[in-house]
């Protein structure tokens, strides 16, 4: 056993308890999510999307994908095939709960047409008229939103697409009060 290895494993479990509790002390909470970062693997079409700040953010938008399957690459391949940049989401969540980051958030991808420049896009891979949410897909929206709260540092506001467009999407069984 490598004690020397050991011991930085220890200390660095220790600085997470410390941030934790920092977090914690001055009101803020904990909250630890795996976010898979596959914005430089996906497809990409022509062009490239604008730039934002973080600070120009205003709030996030959760949209479904209408389809019982799919993986990001599915997706960025479908907005590529309609003229886009890219895949048109920040974020991707798969029924299992699993988050992939999709585009930096500093991107104005094209996910909610006149709100791009002030809103994040979150698509939850899955026909939400016709079923709900998996529990792993809710646990890990809640999640990531807080964690794209607290990276652009203030409250945002949190729509579905179907607030903001003439569209059914998240889908009828997606219930926005429950995240």
């Amino acid at each position: 056993m490598n004690i020397s290895k050991t011991s930085n494993n220890m200390k660095r479990k220790w600085w997470w308890v410390v941030l934790g509790l920092a977090a914690l002390a001055i009101g803020g909470t904990m909250t630890t999510i795996k976010i898979n970062n596959i914005v430089n693997t996906l497809p990409k079409g022509k062009g490239a999307y604008k730039r934002r700040t973080l600070s120009s953010i205003t709030g996030i938008v959760v949209h479904h994908s209408a389809a019982d399957s799919g993986t990001p690459t599915a997706i960025a391949n479908y907005h590529i095939s309609r003229g886009w940049p890219g895949i048109g989401y920040h974020f991707v969540i798969s029924p299992d709960g699993a988050v992939s980051q999709t585009n930096d958030l500093e991107s104005i991808s094209y996910h909610v047409g006149y709100y791009n420049t002030t809103y994040v896009g979150i698509c939850l891979i899955g026909h939400l008229s016709k079923h709900p949410p998996t529990p792993q897909q809710m646990d890990s929206l809640r999640g990531l939103i807080k964690h794209v709260k607290s990276t652009i540092g203030k409250d945002l506001v949190v729509k579905g697409h179907r607030d903001l467009a003439a569209t059914e999407c998240p889908g009828k069984m997606m219930d926005l009060k429950k995240i």
